[in-house]
This record gives C-alpha cells, structure tokens and sequence, in this order.
C-alpha cells in the first residue's frame, strides 16, 4: 500500500473498490491486524490498533468476513456462530471453564441468526448449505464480533440476482442498527447502489474517493478498470 488514506464515517456503508490486485484485501488484513503496517496509523474511534493482534481488533469490535467462506463443515449452523462468540467470552482465564452452549450463548447465537434469516437452519450442518447461505452465516460469525465495524469482503460474489437484493437489504438494516460498514465489491452494480462513498484503489494507491456517481464518471478510475485504450474507446 502506498499512502493510502481514508475515513470511514460512523454509521454508514464504504465500498472499497478497484481491479483485481489493487491491494482491497491487503487493506481489510491492515485493518483487521493480519499484516502490520510499515508506517501512517489505523485507528478505530481515535484508538490507535497498528500494534494490536487479529483477536485484539476483534475484541474492540471489528468483525470481517472472507472472499472465500470456509465455515467449520461438521459443525451445525448454530454451532459455528457459538464458535465466534469465543472472542468475547474467553477473554479472561477464568471464562475458559464455562460451557460455550450455555442457555445464554445459545439464546444469543439463535437471535443473531434470526437477524440474519438462518434460524429454521441452525440445527443444519453448516457443511451442507449452499452459497448464498453462507454468505450469511459468514456475516452472523462476524456480526457476533463486530459490534461497531464489520468489513465485508466480496459477500455478494457468486450469488444469483435475488440473493444479491436480499442480502442489500440485510445489509442496509445492519447498517441501521448503527453499525458501520466497508465493504469490497466487484459487482459495480451493487457498489453503486448500496455504498454511500467509495474508495477507489489501483496498484496500492488511492485514486479517488467520493459518492457512487461522482466516482463513476472519474477518467482515472474508467482507466484503471478499462485501461488507457479501452478509457479511450470508451470517451
């Protein structure tokens, strides 16, 4: 990443754009503590998180989910959000003793998934579902954890035209709950209809931010996305 700078405002939905090696998922591991950075800072609410571990970010409130979603297959539906909870319940030693489908976890794991409309399938192993149904266990397992951001990373990739618009819609109402989101999306459809701002991103470096229509008409962005010929072409 090259001097990468953005503000993700309180409240809304961030789309976090570029072509394919622009450095979108190098950004989210910056953020979520996976890499560390070289230099500048990343704060979250005026804290600074440069030298924080993954699980430490977690426990401020960042939930994030994966390109490519790999729940833990022999485990129920249920069993994989219990799972997440982890990182809120054993942050002291002497919670490790505590059973992690205690009445309690299970009330909160059933109404995380009711929130994102997998509670008929929480007895279902999470193995046998199919994609669009793990985009949203994908979000449950982070919604559980991120309480203030959740960082979404290609979740509408391989879903059909009606999954795409449902999970819009859970989007936006997670998004009213007043949890911020940024999100990394290659179907531009969906990044110019669901995101309130966009960052655009090439080659590690920012070449543009602002609302969807403004980012649509950017030349450089035609350019990173088309090339100079096709940019061309297409003027």
């Amino acid at each position: 990443m090259n001097d990468v700078n953005f503000d993700v405002k309180s409240g809304e939905i961030m789309g976090l754009i570029g072509p394919n090696g622009a450095g979108k998922t190098v950004c989210f591991n910056l953020i979520s503590g996976v890499y560390p950075p070289s230099s500048g800072e990343i704060l979250l609410n005026d804290r600074r998180t440069n030298s924080k571990a993954p699980h430490q970010i977690a426990h401020l409130g960042v939930g994030r989910t994966f390109q490519i979603v790999k729940p833990f297959a022999a485990l129920s539906v249920l069993e994989n959000v219990l799972v997440a909870r982890g990182i809120s319940r054993y942050n002291r030693f002497s919670k490790i003793w505590s059973s992690w489908k205690s009445g309690s976890e299970v009330t909160k794991g059933l109404g995380m998934l009711e929130r994102v409309g997998l509670a008929d399938l929480a007895d279902r192993k999470a193995g046998l579902l199919p994609l669009g149904n793990l985009r949203r266990l994908e979000i449950a397992r982070a919604l559980i954890v991120g309480s203030r951001l959740l960082l979404l990373d290609e979740s509408f990739s391989g879903l059909r035209h009606e999954e795409i618009t449902q999970l819009e819609m859970l989007i936006r109402s997670i998004r009213g709950d007043g949890i911020t989101v940024l999100l990394i999306e290659h179907n531009m459809r969906v990044a110019m209809g669901l995101c309130d701002r966009l960052v655009v991103l090439d080659h590690g470096r920012k070449i543009t931010e602002g609302p969807p229509d403004a980012v649509q008409q950017n030349e450089e962005v035609i350019e990173a996305y088309l090339g100079r010929k096709g940019a061309e072409d297409a003027a």
